[in-house]
C-alpha cells in the first residue's frame, strides 16, 4: 500500500515549527559570537566584512522565519475560507511573502557560502586558483537563485513548486548549492590532510586530524540537509517543504559555527604551534610571536602585530605568515 501523501498545508506547519527550533540554534549562536567578539578578544580586533557578514546572515535569517509566521497567519487564519483553504493559499508561489523569504534564502546561502570560500581561501595560503571554482560555483547560484525569484514572482498561474518551469531553477539552485559545498569542504579537508602528512610526529598528526574531522563535520551537516531537500525536490513530495525553510536558518548556522571556532582559535592553535616549530626549528623571536598571532584567525590579528613587534605594517601580514610556515583553518 503506497503511503499518504503530506497535504500541503501540514508540512509547511511542519516545516515552520522545525525552522523555529533552528532559528533557536542560530539565536544562541549569534550571541555567543557577540559575547566572544566583545569580552574573549580584549587587545584583538575584528574584521570589520567578517562581522557585518554574521550580523547580516542573522538579521535575514530573522526576517526569513518572521515571514514564515506571517504567512502561516495568513493562510490558516486570516484567508482560510477562500477557495482551497490553507493548501490553496500556500500553493500560490507568487505571494510576495513567498518571493520575499526565497529570495532572502538565496542571499544567505550566498553569505554562507563566501564564509566557507573565506576559509578555503586562508587554508590554501590565500590561493586565487584553489578558490576559483568555488567562487564560480557560488556565482551561479546567486544567478540561479535570484533568477528563481523573478520566475517565482511571475508564476501568477502555477500553484506547485514542483511545475516543469521552476522545476529547472529550483533543481540547479539546489544542485549547486550542494556541489558548492561538498568542493569547499572537500579542498578544505584535503589541505589539512596533505600538511597533516608532513609531520612524523604522532601527537602533531593527531591533533591535524581533529581539525580534519572539525572541518568535515561542519559541512557535513548543511551537505546532507541539501541532499535529504534535493530527493524529496525530485521525488515531488510536499515533505519537501519540512527540510526547505529550516535549511534557511542553518545556511547561517554553521558559517557562524565556523566564524566562532575561529575567533576562539580551536581550529588552528595546536597546530600552528607545531608547524612554526617545525619551520623554524624552535628558535628566535619571530616564532614566538607567529606562533602567538597565528594562532588566531586572521581578521584577529590586527593589534597583536604591533605587540609583538613583527611588522609594524597591518597590511603585509604575508611577511609573517610566510616566516612561520603557518597554516590557518
Amino acid at each position: 500500500m503506497a503511503p499518504t501523501p503530506i497535504p500541503l498545508d501540514k508540512a509547511y506547519l511542519t516545516a515552520i515549527w522545525l525552522e523555529t527550533l533552528f532559528y533557536g540554534v542560530n539565536l544562541s549562536l549569534f550571541f555567543s559570537y557577540l559575547f566572544i567578539a566583545r569580552y574573549k578578544r580584549k587587545t584583538r580586533t575584528i574584521q570589520p566584512v567578517i562581522f557585518t557578514v554574521a550580523i547580516m546572515m542573522f538579521i535575514f535569517s530573522t526576517i526569513h522565519v518572521s515571514m514564515g509566521f506571517q504567512r502561516l497567519i495568513e493562510g490558516f487564519i486570516v484567508l482560510r475560507d477562500l477557495p482551497g483553504g490553507p493548501g490553496g493559499f500556500f500553493s500560490d508561489v507568487s505571494v510576495p511573502a513567498n518571493v520575499a523569504k526565497v529570495t532572502i534564502h538565496t542571499v544567505n546561502s550566498v553569505l554562507g557560502d563566501s564564509i566557507m570560500v573565506w576559509r578555503c581561501y586562508h587554508v590554501w595560503g590565500r590561493s586565487l586558483i584553489a578558490s576559483a571554482l568555488p567562487i564560480l560555483l557560488i556565482t551561479a547560484s546567486a544567478v540561479c537563485g535570484f533568477g528563481q525569484s523573478v520566475i517565482f514572482a511571475e508564476a501568477k498561474h502555477i500553484h506547485s513548486a514542483f511545475q516543469d518551469e521552476l522545476e529547472r531553477w529550483n533543481g540547479s539552485l539546489f544542485s549547486l548549492s550542494l556541489v558548492t559545498n561538498v568542493v569547499v569542504t572537500s579542498l578544505i579537508a584535503l589541505r589539512i590532510w596533505y600538511l597533516g602528512r608532513q609531520f612524523s610526529s604522532t601527537k602533531t598528526f593527531v591533533n591535524y586530524q581533529r581539525v580534519l574531522i572539525l572541518i568535515i563535520e561542519s559541512g557535513s551537516i548543511y551537505s546532507t540537509a541539501l541532499i535529504v531537500e534535493i530527493t524529496l525536490y525530485f521525488l515531488g513530495s510536499n515533505a519537501f517543504y519540512i527540510v526547505y525553510d529550516p535549511i534557511a536558518q542553518l545556511t547561517a548556522i554553521v558559517p557562524t559555527m565556523i566564524i566562532i571556532m575561529t575567533s576562539l582559535g580551536l581550529t588552528s592553535n595546536d597546530l600552528n604551534s607545531a608547524q612554526t616549530r617545525a619551520a623554524s626549528g624552535g628558535s628566535g623571536s619571530t616564532t614566538t610571536a607567529s606562533v602567538a598571532l597565528e594562532s588566531r584567525p586572521r581578521f584577529a590579528t590586527r593589534t597583536m602585530i604591533s605587540t609583538f613587534g613583527v611588522n609594524s605594517n597591518p597590511d603585509s601580514d604575508d611577511h609573517v605568515e610566510k616566516d612561520a610556515g603557518t597554516l590557518k583553518v
